[in-house]
């Protein structure tokens, strides 16, 4: 039973990495640009069908296609803020939401026309399962990689927010922006920042995805699904809410599939469960006040 919970809670700590990169973008985003970026998840998607891509198609190796995805994303990301979101972002804060669920529509079609709806996966012969702690865990080196990176990235962004001048200047637009325009801060450099950032975490989260699953044109919405909870759960605008929250999504999903405390069929219900319990009984999230900043 012991070996049981431990791979469980391996599997959650996996699962909740993986929505804790996601989260993580989308809280930066909120937090700077005023809107949830709906298309965030098919961000994630792209990333993982990218390094398909690269890595089965073209033939690199995985650490080189790897790059080149995210490479990729994260200029697509740039150009989706300067030429979709830039131009509206002083309007009311409905009219860059309407168009990211806009955008999220249409690169799900455009995934439908290039590979179609057929499942398909970039696993590797290589990545065998690995014993760990005496053989109560079974782990693939793409997991142990996500979980390793996944916390160094949430370090590093978090230090990066705190320490650096650029982080220092996101942190103020988020704030009070008008005010940030006055000492001197440029705006659409934060914008630029922050959706690159972004994009740069969903690719990643979106590569160690496709490892762990197979590729189909939805893969995206629903680990979106997840993030959204968990950012809501932590409290929106709060990227230790966001983290906590992911990890805790994460958790729940395996101890309470793997424990047979929930049919698996109900496994995409546990996140919307935790979510209208904590909007019911603390609206505001686990962390800080309701739609607070990234100033926490």
């Amino acid at each position: 039973m012991s070996e049981l919970v431990a791979q469980l809670i391996w599997n959650g700590l996996v699962t909740g990495a993986l929505i804790a990169l996601v989260a993580l973008g989308l809280t930066l985003i909120y937090g700077v640009a005023g809107f949830i970026q709906f298309a965030h998840g098919e961000m994630v998607a792209l990333g993982a069908y990218s390094f398909m891509v690269m890595h089965k198609l073209v033939g690199w190796d995985i650490f080189p296609s790897a790059f080149a995805a995210v490479c990729f994303i994260i200029i697509v990301g740039l150009l989706f803020e300067k030429v979709f979101f830039r131009p509206v972002r002083d309007a009311d804060p409905m009219i860059p939401l309407v168009i990211s669920i806009g955008l999220s529509i249409g690169l799900q079609a455009l995934i439908l026309i290039f590979w179609g709806p057929n499942i398909l996966t970039i696993s590797d012969t290589s990545f065998r399962s690995l014993s760990l702690f005496g053989g109560k865990i079974l782990a693939t080196p793409s997991q142990i990689w996500a979980v390793i990176l996944s916390l160094l990235l949430m370090i590093g962004t978090t230090i990066f927010l705190h320490k650096t001048k650029i982080g220092k200047s996101l942190r103020a637009v988020a704030s009070n922006r008008n005010v940030a325009e006055v000492f001197g801060i440029n705006v659409d450099t934060s914008m630029t920042w922050i959706f690159g950032v972004g994009a740069g975490l969903a690719a990643i989260s979106g590569i160690f995805l496709g490892f762990e699953q197979n590729l189909e044109p939805m893969m995206g919405v629903i680990i979106a699904i997840k993030a959204f909870s968990a950012v809501i759960l932590g409290a929106v605008g709060s990227v230790r809410g966001a983290i906590i929250g992911a990890f805790l999504i994460g958790l729940s999903e395996s101890l309470l599939v793997g424990l047979g405390i929930i049919p698996s069929g109900f496994t995409a219900a546990i996140p919307f469960v935790i979510l209208i319990g904590m909007l019911l009984l603390k609206p505001e999230g686990l962390f800080g006040k309701r739609f607070q900043s990234l100033r926490q």
